[in-house]
């Protein structure tokens, strides 16, 4: 029987968002990226699109975008992130498919369930939504129907199966100790299997109660844990002989996170790359596929049935997200977990309420409320603007305050779907960002609650959460945490507003606007600033997603000192700095630093120009400026760099001793010339010649910039077009 290879990537994070501004907040963990997508999208993501395989001289020799070449899935709510903050690695996801539905007649790409959150604790309404956002969401990006959905933390039971058929999934991947029996159709006998006796070479067929089926692949448990957790990845031909040694043919196929190429193991998408290419070449007679093509080939023969509530991560079926079973990411072995039962108490209390509450209120305003429900997937993602939807859905379009009510209602159903996403009970404590985030989420549902007319049950809601103690006593119970952590992220649009002047500091912005579908806009009229009467004006402000919009005057009496500051709105009421939670503060002054830093640079080179030519020469034996030289050592570099001044050999030499003895010098001009290299490159008609002297420049400082970008770019170029010269110092090999 042939030999096909299919490799698996589950590619998610936990939903970040704040969910009152709608944009990732700063996380201090992840530093110095500005959050955990950020940071893993650089490790992780991108790398995998744009892989590296190099010669022995560290030159590449060719970048490989694994995603044409491997079977995947992302998080909707991490592509949409990805969207907006990581465009090139997005478009290179979405060309992965194209390229593998060209080549095989089915893409590479499968759904996932909208929130990763564990299915067999959903209730249907949750199910039916978590499927269904997740196929519009695909179809909006994808530009075709999901084949295959994966399901988070591989959570299954029957009737999570029923709801994949019904919604016309064809397939979904589990691990091989979810299998409990081969069935006999002719005779009924089940003949029972194990982890390691089950053959995962084939599809098997799960028949269901409503008389569809659906199509399961189970994955190589033994390859898949050396991936993850063996260090397999060091090595790329140890990986590919692991992936084609002793094939006995059908279908060898891996599935491990995502994250575990270039994330969890540095360079893992090297060893990923060298193993595809191996593929693509046929090597050892294996031929690579998707499980979608190599269904369609091999459709399945024999029967199977699952354990019912069974998962990849937790030994105990799914205990792991809701009860202390033991599994946990190992940082704590004697902590408890008995907090995970009223987290998911606490939240399905909320969620009983809000369903309520929304079939209830949607009566009012939309022609067919679990309809509207099921649709507004489509609007999150895009496909759809939010004008066109309530057309289609309200019952009078043209009453404001039924778009208002509607937005409002389907806003409250995301946020508390969202704090369902597995992660907030994975870990180790109630006192994590996760279920922190989780309660966030589930206060912004419980927001929207009040403002549609909903019951008052915080206090239900607090009771449950309080019997949720952390294995930290500083932390307290989850009523604490709710208490002290939660509630003073809740943020109004005049919060939000003053947000926005603060972090433009003290000369705001004429406007900001936000995408199409999500966050906050702001656009600034009548601006007056005044150094006796300060800063005044007005702002329209608009949140697309919810409904709220309005236009109001503000002040700022002293605009001299930020953390004095105070906006004041019309009606009496006053933002300061101190009113916002820590995390929109620390937003504020990263904005606010980052437009501060280019101003002060510009400065400094501005003065490096003008002092340039009345640079001293060093005398012999010299190795540190004189006087206050120092302070202006970086702009006289970057305006050396830039080819605006010159220096004699014995100043350059002394100038690269002093960027080698200041690691942060060196890695401020670094930046600086990663950008401006990456910009030259992105010009209609690059400057070739230019490009290469501050190439060469850079290499006689001692510096080793990020090329990393720029070499993406310069690889996608017309081969005829590019400068050799350039490639040979970006180590590029044409």
């Amino acid at each position: 029987m042939p030999k096909h290879l299919c490799i698996h990537g589950h590619f998610y994070q936990p939903p970040r968002v704040d969910p009152w501004l709608e944009e990732v907040l700063p996380e201090g963990s992840a530093a110095p990226f500005h959050d955990w997508n950020e940071r893993i999208c650089r490790e992780c993501y991108a790398p995998v699109g744009y892989a590296r395989r190099s010669d022995r001289f560290g030159n590449i020799e060719d970048m490989v975008n694994c995603y044409s070449w491997m079977s995947f899935n992302f998080g909707p709510t991490l592509l949409s992130w990805m969207e907006y903050h990581a465009p090139d690695t997005y478009a290179r996801i979405l060309e992965g498919d194209r390229e593998s539905l060209n080549r095989w007649g089915h893409g590479n790409a499968l759904a996932q369930v909208y929130h990763h959150v564990i299915m067999p604790l959903s209730t249907e309404l949750d199910r039916s939504l978590e499927i269904n956002w997740a196929i519009q969401d695909f179809r909006a990006r994808f530009k075709r129907n999901p084949e295959g959905m994966w399901l988070a933390e591989t959570a299954v039971d029957t009737a999570t199966l029923e709801s994949l058929a019904q919604a016309g999934i064809s397939f979904t991947i589990l691990a091989p100790r979810q299998a409990r029996a081969v069935l006999d159709p002719a005779t009924g006998k089940e003949s029972p299997v194990y982890e390691n006796t089950l053959d995962t070479s084939l599809a098997y067929r799960v028949s269901l109660p409503s008389g569809r089926s659906i199509a399961v692949f189970f994955y190589d448990g033994k390859i898949s844990q050396g991936v993850a957790f063996e260090r397999l990845l060091t090595d790329g031909e140890q990986f590919w002989n692991r992936l084609s040694g002793h094939h006995p043919g059908g279908l060898r196929n891996i599935a491990t996170d995502g994250e575990s190429y270039g994330h969890h193991f540095t360079f893992g998408e090297m060893a990923l790359a060298y193993a595809l290419d191996q593929g693509r070449q046929n090597r050892d007679d294996v031929h690579l596929t998707n499980y979608a093509a190599w269904l369609a080939a091999n459709p399945p023969t024999q029967e199977i049935l699952i354990h019912e509530n069974s998962s990849w991560s937790c030994v105990h079926g799914v205990e792991r997200w809701r009860s202390h079973c033991g599994c946990s990411d190992g940082a704590h072995p004697g902590w408890i977990q008995e907090w995970r039962r009223p987290l998911r108490r606490g939240l399905n209390y909320l969620k009983y309420y809000v369903d309520e509450h929304f079939f209830r209120a949607g009566k009012q305003v939309f022609t067919a409320p679990a309809e509207a429900l099921n649709e507004y997937g489509q609007v999150l993602a895009g496909y759809i603007s939010v004008d066109n939807f309530l057309d289609g859905h309200l019952r009078e379009p043209l009453l404001e305050e039924n778009r208002t009510t509607g937005l409002r209602l389907l806003a409250m159903q995301r946020w508390a779907l969202a704090s369902f996403a597995s992660c907030a009970w994975f870990f180790d404590d109630i006192g994590r960002i996760e279920p922190v985030n989780a309660m966030t989420f589930a206060l912004r549902a419980l927001e929207l609650l009040g403002e549609t007319g909903g019951p008052e049950i915080e206090d239900g809601l607090q009771e449950i959460l309080e019997q949720g103690e952390s294995n930290d006593p500083n932390k307290g119970t989850g009523r604490d945490l709710w208490q002290k952590e939660v509630l003073p992220r809740k943020a109004d649009p005049l919060h939000l507003t003053a947000m926005e002047i603060f972090a433009h500091w003290p000369h705001p912005p004429k406007e900001r606007r936000a995408s199409d579908h999500y966050g906050l806009s702001v656009m600034f009229s009548d601006l007056k600033q005044d150094r006796n009467s300060g800063l005044s004006g007005s702002v329209l402000w608009n949140r697309p997603m919810d409904g709220e919009s309005g236009m109001t005057s503000f002040s700022v009496p002293d605009a001299t000192n930020l953390s004095r500051a105070e906006v004041r709105f019309e009606l009496g009421r006053s933002v300061s700095l101190a009113d916002l939670d820590r995390r929109k503060q620390r937003e504020v002054l990263n904005r606010g630093a980052g437009m501060r830093e280019e101003t002060l640079w510009q400065v400094l080179v501005k003065q490096a120009e003008t002092l340039g030519e009345l640079f001293l020469d060093f005398e012999e034996g010299q190795k540190v400026p004189q006087g206050k030289t120092g302070a202006l050592l970086p702009g006289l570099l970057w305006v050396w760099l830039r080819e605006e001044m010159h220096l004699d050999r014995d100043d350059l030499d002394a100038m690269a001793d002093i960027v080698q003895a200041n690691p942060s010098l060196a890695k401020m001009l670094e930046s600086r010339v990663t950008e401006e290299v990456t910009t030259l490159l992105q010009a209609t008609s690059p400057d070739w010649s230019r490009l290469a002297r501050i190439l060469a420049r850079t290499g006689l400082l001692g510096l080793h910039p990020d090329w990393w970008e720029a070499q993406n770019l310069l690889w996608a170029m017309d081969r005829s077009e590019v400068n050799r010269e350039v490639a040979k110092l970006l180590r590029v090999k044409f």
